[in-house]
């Protein structure tokens, strides 16, 4: 395997520094922690077995969610979904998200949808009253454009929670940058709900700050500070690998110089096949995932160890579809 060289620039080191000026200057602390909670599960299994450290490395529709800069990288039309198999508890967590690139910029339509059926509810005589469930979801809207190594994203939100009767609605903000330092670095800064509220809950804006590296052909290696009011920071960290499985080795990555994501006919859609291998820590727990990854699909799986007694461990899958 053929090691690169690296090297990053003085006027670089200064504009990564200033993005994390820019995070701790945004950082608030007057926040509560509770409403719309679900919106931190994070989506696409690919990134969740990366440890969730995605601000830097996503540049598929589902940056949307990670960090909305990063869909200047898509090429045209792409479509994810994601479900994850084994929440247990009657909990259910599904996503999707479509996108397409225009003379503009780039537009993505995202939903999320955290649910718990079979809930039973009492009254105030501790008398059981029967069944409900709770949905929550969360649409979103983003748009995203590039100036030279700089790309920018925004995404509006809109929050909407029903509880048996009961009915909320709200509205959110994320902004995202991203900088490409060279070739085998970028940097991100992400504010999640820098604008958010739930009805008369305010929800807590997070801040991240990421970098990706890709020291060798098909290697990726993240790292992302999260950043919460009233918790501690934490540590976000993954690595990627693909291996070609099929024609067209090159993987698809900053190095490479085939790019998967080019048009192409249904006939040849099976080519240039590709397998991954992931590897994440976050949160005291541990992430291991895989995937394949063909000219215009790509399936991921990621296991998700739990640091919860009640909870189960998870097993996500996720698919993107690239037009």
């Amino acid at each position: 395997m053929k090691r690169i060289i690296m090297m990053i620039q003085p006027k670089n080191l200064i504009l990564v520094s200033l993005l994390l000026l820019a995070a701790f200057g945004l950082f608030a602390d007057d926040m509560n922690n509770s409403a719309a909670a679900y919106i931190r599960m994070g989506i696409g299994a690919r990134t969740i077995a990366m440890g969730e450290a995605g601000t830097a490395t996503t540049k598929d529709v589902s940056s949307a969610y990670w960090n909305p800069a990063g869909l200047t990288e898509m090429k045209d039309i792409e479509f994810s979904s994601m479900y994850n198999l084994s929440m247990g508890l009657d909990r259910t967590y599904k996503y999707a998200a479509i996108g397409k690139r225009f003379d503009f910029g780039v537009l993505a339509l995202n939903w999320i949808n955290a649910g718990v059926s079979d809930i039973e509810g009492y009254n105030d005589l501790d008398q059981p009253t029967g069944f409900f469930s709770n949905n929550e979801h969360n649409i979103s809207i983003s748009y995203a454009n590039r100036y030279k190594r700089f790309s920018f994203g925004a995404s509006p939100k809109f929050y909407l929670s029903n509880m048996d009767d009961d009915t909320q609605t709200g509205f959110g903000l994320d902004l995202g940058l991203k900088y490409d330092i060279n070739q085998y670095f970028q940097a991100g800064l992400m504010a999640r709900d820098l604008i958010g509220k739930l009805d008369d809950d305010t929800i807590p804006t997070q801040l991240a700050l990421g970098v990706a590296g890709h020291p060798f052909m098909g290697v990726t290696i993240a790292a992302d500070v999260v950043m919460e009011s009233k918790e501690d920071p934490k540590l976000n960290f993954g690595a990627e690998y693909w291996t070609p499985i099929g024609r067209d080795p090159e993987a698809d990555s900053k190095l490479s110089v085939v790019n998967m994501t080019e048009r192409s006919s249904w006939d040849d859609l099976m080519s240039n096949s590709q397998t991954g291998l992931r590897l994440g820590f976050n949160e005291g727990r541990f992430t291991v995932g895989t995937g394949l990854r063909f000219r215009s699909i790509q399936l991921d799986y990621v296991y998700r160890f739990s640091n919860h007694d009640i909870f189960n461990d998870d097993h996500i899958i996720s698919l993107i579809l690239k037009f």
